[in-house]
């Protein structure tokens, strides 16, 4: 009996490695897992083996972004083609990035998506873009010159206080991100919970920023594009803080300069403050006298106090007029109607309006 019972163990011992290894191994010799790419984008991959004829074959099968001590889920649909299951994610696979493929848990493949020669990303602007900032100020974009990746952006944003205090807890980590349809314009939010004064976390934590200090925000090379590539270096801004923003903007107080009749010069409108640099572009809309919108392009300047209309026809004689969105801000988040941070016992005596209308005439 006592010599049975190492030779009971060595087999126990060969049965689990048998076990894991079979684990890892393809359930079919014939098992072959190819990216599908179009337009330089890894937006497909191609599964195939004997058990795609399964018709529950796309209910056991997943693919997964392979990231240290981690696997994250990639969303997408799977469909039946010919000979292979098609993998098509809700956004092109990383270029850089390694991926595994599995079935009922089972390893398929792993797969890494070449880099390719892309060049570097850049990171065009920061905004606000001046460098006297209000202490509430409610948001920052970041522009870069290619869509990037998204979900861990925060991980490569620091903000420093006087040039020696790390700050914690300054941006909301919201998921999922706020980019543009493009992915190249990330919008962040500072915490409005600590923006505003009446609530708990202002009471608990203070206001994200303090009106007097000096900060920089550092912009971490590490930062990919979806091509895989790097930034080519770090970025940084440095600001102040000013004094609270209260007052809503007032279109009244902005000026308007109009070209002349029958050529193709900008319309200038100046503001007497900063604007938020993306409900400016989208909120504002220039109309003819037949209350048609006229096309043309739109260019924001100087700090975000002037925006220029470019049209795209020659202007002619008469009546224009600025169509304004109340949901403009400014950088502490006050719209055309009301304060970001107001009195609530005042509700009822505000004053709502949708559409806010300015002429100026064309000679």
């Amino acid at each position: 009996m006592k010599r049975l019972v190492p030779i009971l163990r060595v087999s126990f011992f060969i049965l689990v490695c048998w076990a894991l290894y079979t684990r890892c191994q393809p359930t079919d010799e014939r098992t072959s897992v190819n990216v599908i790419s179009k337009n330089g984008k890894a937006v497909a991959v191609a599964i195939r083996g004997s058990f795609v004829e399964d018709e529950s074959i796309s209910m056991r099968l997943k693919v997964q972004l392979i990231k240290p001590g981690e696997r994250l889920p990639v969303l997408g649909n799977f469909r039946k083609e010919d000979d292979a299951v098609i993998f098509e994610p809700l956004v092109p696979l990383t270029k850089g990035l390694r991926y595994e493929v599995l079935l009922n848990d089972t390893l398929l493949s792993e797969i890494e998506i070449p880099v390719g020669d892309s060049e570097a990303p850049t990171l065009r602007s920061i905004y606000p873009s001046q460098d006297s900032l209000p202490e509430n100020l409610l948001k920052m974009y970041f522009e870069f010159s290619e869509p990037m990746v998204e979900g861990s952006s925060l991980q490569h944003l620091t903000l420093i206080r006087n040039d020696r205090d790390t700050m914690r807890g300054t941006f909301l980590d919201l998921q999922p991100e706020l980019w543009n349809s493009e992915g190249t314009v990330l919008t962040v939010w500072l915490d409005p919970g600590r923006i505003k004064r009446d609530l708990i976390p202002n009471k608990e934590f203070g206001s994200p920023l303090k009106q007097g200090e000096r900060y920089t925000l550092h912009v971490n090379k590490s930062w990919q594009s979806k091509n895989g590539v790097a930034l080519a270096k770090n970025y940084s801004k440095t600001f102040v803080t000013i004094h609270r923003d209260e007052e809503s903007p007032d279109p009244t107080m902005w000026k308007v300069l109009a070209p002349s009749s029958k050529d193709k010069k900008s319309l200038e409108i100046r503001f007497p403050q900063s604007l938020d640099y993306a409900l400016v572009k989208e909120c504002v809309t220039i109309m003819n006298s037949n209350g048609n919108v006229v096309s043309g392009k739109v260019v924001i300047a100087d700090e975000e106090k002037i925006l220029r209309f470019i049209p795209d026809e020659p202007w002619s004689k008469g009546t224009f007029a600025l169509r304004i969105e109340s949901r403009l801000e400014d950088l502490a988040g006050n719209n055309l109607n009301r304060p970001f941070e107001r009195d609530v016992n005042k509700k009822n005596e505000e004053t709502r309006q949708e559409i806010f209308k300015k002429e100026f005439e064309i000679q």
